[in-house]
């Protein structure tokens, strides 16, 4: 045999058992992994990844993290919640964990800690959209409106195109007495995705109910144009 193949043999299979032994000890290997996986919705190997990581490196604050959204998004809220504290006690400015601890506590109906939570997220990180706007959710359902459509201004400011931002503003602007906010919001959100259905259905309402019934019914025409058997069923009470 040549001796440069075999000396080229010997050394991919050392190459290949030096990377195999390197992913096998090295926890981030299993985090990307993970990450792969909790792309694909597979839960169970997110789980499965991030237990091997922290195996590994008992302090790894993402693995944890990770782990406990994948807990989370399985229904097992006690894990969840022991896995994300986890992460936050080991890195207490790490923001996706305070901000996924947040969206945990409101599944659980606690709006007051998840408000906190989104705090100490938007506190660490001022420039991510997401924070204020489930901040803005969690303000909203203990009835603090003004609040809520202030996070969502940040919001919007963040990411221009936020459609679920503008839609959920113009709910909320119309539950503090903002008509007019209200329509330039849903206008916004049509504009955005123009077969938007929702959108269509609570402007013709909000109309409908400050007397602008012509404007109402054309509202729900255009939803049932694009295929809502809700905006055809208002448009036979309303319209008639």
């Amino acid at each position: 045999m040549n001796l440069f193949k075999l000396f080229f043999s010997f050394s991919s299979i050392f190459i290949f058992s030096f990377f195999f032994s390197f992913s096998q000890e090295n926890p981030h290997v299993f985090l990307k992994t993970a990450r792969m996986f909790d792309a694909a919705g597979n839960l169970a190997a997110v789980i499965e990844n991030c237990t091997k990581a922290i195996e590994i490196n008992a302090i790894f604050d993402s693995a944890y993290c990770l782990r406990g959204i994948a807990y989370m998004k399985g229904g097992d809220l006690k894990m969840a919640s022991d896995d994300l504290n986890k992460a936050i006690k080991l890195n207490q400015k790490y923001s996706e964990a305070y901000y996924a601890r947040g969206i945990l506590k409101a599944s659980k109906v606690d709006y007051m800690g998840a408000a906190k939570d989104f705090t100490r997220a938007i506190d660490l990180n001022a420039s991510n959209p997401k924070f204020f706007y489930n901040r803005a959710v969690a303000q909203a359902y203990m009835g603090e409106y003004s609040g809520a459509v202030l996070d969502l201004d940040e919001a919007i400011k963040l990411k221009p195109d936020y459609i679920e931002a503008y839609y959920s503003r113009a709910y909320w602007q119309d539950m503090s007495g903002s008509y007019f906010e209200a329509i330039d919001d849903y206008k916004k959100v049509i504009a955005l995705d123009p077969k938007h259905r929702e959108a269509y259905i609570a402007m013709a309402t909000l109309k409908y109910m400050n007397g602008e019934k012509p404007a109402a019914c054309e509202d729900l025409k255009m939803a049932i144009e694009i295929g809502s058997i809700k905006a055809e069923e208002l448009s036979n009470i309303f319209c008639k």
